[in-house]
């Protein structure tokens, strides 16, 4: 009789059970490795919607702003009125609701800021430019010589561009005009702090754009003239300002750029023969706007998208159209930039 039969069996038994055990512990290991997976597909899928969803819903909304824009143009032309002020519609922020999305659409005059650009070889007084963008770094309490700093890098083959080449990373001065006002990070003695501080007041728009005398900030028609303080800019501003927004449009306004030179104390700063260098031309004015800048602002699912257009509207052609357009901003950002122009008084 063979008395290792049962021995054999049982150890048989035991390997067999182990083996189930462990092909039960991979199978399950490879059913959770499944769930979550598609779990995180899910989770990425309902992502993936959602922020392409809140896209196309900000780009719609750039959209409607500038049918807002349009109208206004045509309201402008078929009633010969053409000039823009804080008492329009545009000015006025629209807030509303669609699908579970808090959505803030702010536009902002930007032609009633000032131009760095106007430093640029290309404008038609870069000089002048530069002592108005002295005056208003030194009226924010900032350091005047960023002014000669950015005029150095619009200067062809300047020798300033040295220090960006030995930089880290090293660049170079672009020479070029500049697209975004956020650019001005990139010359010397720019700090963050700084930019700041003055980016509600500049804007970049071509080297030749006017001012509009109808949305001009005081802080930026002061910089004209040594000669201007800031209380006589904010009563010049203060006609376009009308105390209840969206009304007074027809008399809140200066109508031509020739009602704006006889306005005290523009008409004797303004007087060649009291001043022979008086910086004051009237070709460098207007009372209309071509370029406009819209915030959108979306809120969702406690998230929150921001998105920055540059807006160009083309009164002679009949066109308007985005020329930039930024999802980069942080929250808030239209908080501290669009209503710089408030209808009203200025803050």
């Amino acid at each position: 009789m063979d008395y290792n039969v049962k021995p054999k069996i049982k150890k048989q038994g035991g390997l067999a059970l182990i083996t189930v055990l462990f092909i039960f512990v991979l199978v399950t290991m490879l059913a959770t490795s499944i769930l979550n997976r598609g779990q995180r597909d899910i989770s990425q899928s309902a992502a993936t919607y959602e922020n392409t969803q809140a896209y196309l819903l900000a780009i719609s909304a750039e959209e409607l702003a500038k049918a807002g824009l349009a109208f206004d143009a045509q309201r402008d032309k078929k009633s010969n009125e053409p000039w823009d002020t804080s008492a329009e519609l545009w000015n006025q922020v629209f807030a509303t609701q669609i699908e579970g999305y808090n959505v803030k659409i702010s536009i902002r005059d930007l032609q009633g800021l000032f131009n760095l650009n106007s430093l640029h070889p290309a404008a038609p007084s870069p000089q002048d430019g530069l002592a108005r963008f002295q005056r208003l770094l030194g009226s924010l309490a900032l350091d005047a010589s960023i002014a000669t700093n950015l005029k150095e890098w619009f200067t062809e083959g300047s020798a300033a561009n040295y220090e960006y080449n030995t930089l880290e990373p090293p660049y170079s001065a672009s020479e070029i005009e500049m697209t975004h006002p956020s650019e001005l990070l990139l010359v010397k003695g720019v700090t963050p702090e700084a930019y700041r501080t003055i980016e509600p007041y500049i804007a970049t728009l071509p080297a030749t754009t006017l001012t509009n005398i109808n949305t001009v900030l005081p802080e930026v028609i002061e910089t004209w003239d040594a000669g201007l303080t800031l209380d006589d800019a904010k009563s010049l501003t203060s006609k376009t300002r009308p105390g209840i927004c969206a009304q007074q449009r027809g008399t809140a306004v200066y109508k031509t750029v020739d009602e704006w030179f006889e306005a005290t104390p523009i008409s004797s700063l303004s007087d060649a023969s009291k001043n022979p260098d008086s910086p004051w031309k009237k070709g460098d004015f207007d009372t209309k706007t071509e370029y406009f800048s819209v915030f959108v602002t979306l809120e969702y699912n406690e998230r929150v998208v921001v998105l920055e257009s540059i807006i160009k509207r083309d009164l002679t052609e009949n066109f308007i159209g985005t020329i930039y357009r930024d999802f980069s901003r942080a929250p808030g950002a239209d908080d501290t930039l669009v209503k710089t122009m408030n209808c009203g008084t200025q803050a």
